[in-house]
């Protein structure tokens, strides 16, 4: 609380006067040192403005990592690494510090003294940048137990509450029997990103939500369900960008779940409703090639171009046009080795890592053009390309990276 100081007011003056200080409106408030400071116990943060809105509004704010990770704080759609910045000058801390915007700092007239006690004198303060997601766990975690089909759900183990590794003494790990399954929110607690950073990445790695747990669909049960769904388009000579959602299901629910089928549609398609109000599929022509093509490009290490890309047309429903584009994110080309080549390359191959990432793709490869190189970049950096110079055999490093953070 205010207490009365027993300096006089003459004695602050004189003191102000050495020290070059100016009289100014307002009390003069003399900062006494609390006994127990709590350098430990506080910190300080500077908040971005959109941080400071959510807190202003109650909006939920958390910090998020494992033991073994860097912090980082999260807002519900923003993440935001956790910075240690130093100060060269003490930083004061003060409960009871009055400010012109304070109501009460107006009672006290112009040089009438009050004392404000310091609670914690810091060297150092929280500071926040914004960061792309740190999405690379929640790949590995979804990899953990990739759905394989109804038939291989039997037994397996999930890492639900109960069996938490909280509930274990410290440095005791608990021994998982199999593969885990994972709930959103046991995924909020592991995965440093924002809800709503999450949900999209768990859109973006074409996860599913299965009894309650975010599943990642095993590559040969994808491939299973789709070409079932292609398989019966073409024997029922249904058009691809027509496909009647209830007419699937009652051909391919004795043969797959009813999840697993709406799910692909939902991949490889778009939904619309007829006139009369019947659930239907637009098939995208350019995901359905894509599918074809990845499909072939797993099985080998690399193929002829020219062979490949014979192939990859004539695999797809008539109709459909293949395209090299299809496969930008997917697949790399060696136009100059003889023969040409091409070869199954995905950006989940790839480090999250900017830096990382940059140094894996030019040791693949030493020149790249924007064209090809955006797929591999588009979804956690921004090229500014200060200089792209050429000389010699050497392509110079973009000289500036700025993480996306909208």
């Amino acid at each position: 609380g205010i207490q009365e100081s027993r300096r006089t007011e003459e004695e602050v003056h004189v003191t102000a006067q050495a020290a070059g200080l100016s009289r100014s409106h307002g009390p003069v408030q003399l900062l006494r040192f609390s006994p127990h400071l709590n350098a430990q116990e506080l910190k300080l943060m500077e908040l971005p403005s959109d941080v400071l809105e959510a807190l202003k509004k109650g909006d939920r704010v958390v910090v998020r990592g494992d033991p073994s990770d860097e912090a980082v704080l999260c807002t519900g759609n923003r993440t935001y690494e956790l910075k240690i910045a130093e100060t060269s000058n003490a930083l004061l801390l003060s409960p009871d510090l009055f400010v012109p915007s304070n109501a009460q700092f107006q009672r006290f007239g112009d040089g009438s003294l009050v004392s404000s006690q310091v609670v914690a004198c810091l060297g150092d303060y929280f500071e926040l940048r914004c960061c792309q997601p740190k999405t690379q766990k929640l790949r590995e975690l979804l990899s953990e137990c990739p759905y394989k089909g109804p038939e291989y759900e039997g037994g397996l183990v999930d890492l639900g509450a109960s069996e938490s590794m909280d509930t274990f003494p410290e440095g005791v790990q608990k021994k998982r029997k199999g593969p885990h399954k994972y709930t959103v929110e046991e995924l909020k607690e592991r995965v440093q990103a924002s809800d709503a950073e999450l949900l999209e990445s768990l859109e973006q790695q074409q996860a599913c939500p299965v009894d309650g747990f975010w599943r990642v669909f095993d590559p040969d049960y994808r491939d299973r369900v789709v070409l079932s769904i292609l398989t019966l388009l073409e024997e029922e000579d249904w058009n691809y960008f027509e496909v009647p959602l209830e007419g699937c299901m009652g051909k391919l629910l004795q043969l797959e779940p009813r999840f697993a089928i709406e799910h692909c549609l939902k991949w490889y398609g778009t939904a619309f409703t007829s006139d009369m109000g019947e659930a239907f599929y637009k098939l995208s022509e350019e995901k359905v090639c894509q599918f074809y093509g990845e499909m072939i490009l797993r099985q080998g290490v690399k193929f002829s171009y020219h062979e490949f890309m014979k192939s990859w047309q004539d695999s797809v429903p008539e109709g459909m046009t293949t395209s090299l584009h299809q496969l930008k994110g997917i697949a790399l080309t060696d136009m100059s080795a003889t023969p040409p080549a091409i070869w199954f390359y995905p950006v989940t191959a790839l480090p999250q890592d900017a830096t990382e990432r940059f140094n894996r793709l030019f040791s693949l490869r030493e020149k790249w053009t924007q064209a090809d190189i955006e797929p591999y970049i588009r979804l956690v950096l921004v090229v500014v390309l200060a200089t792209v110079q050429v000389n010699g055999s050497t392509a110079m490093y973009p000289r500036q990276l700025r993480v996306v953070c909208n």
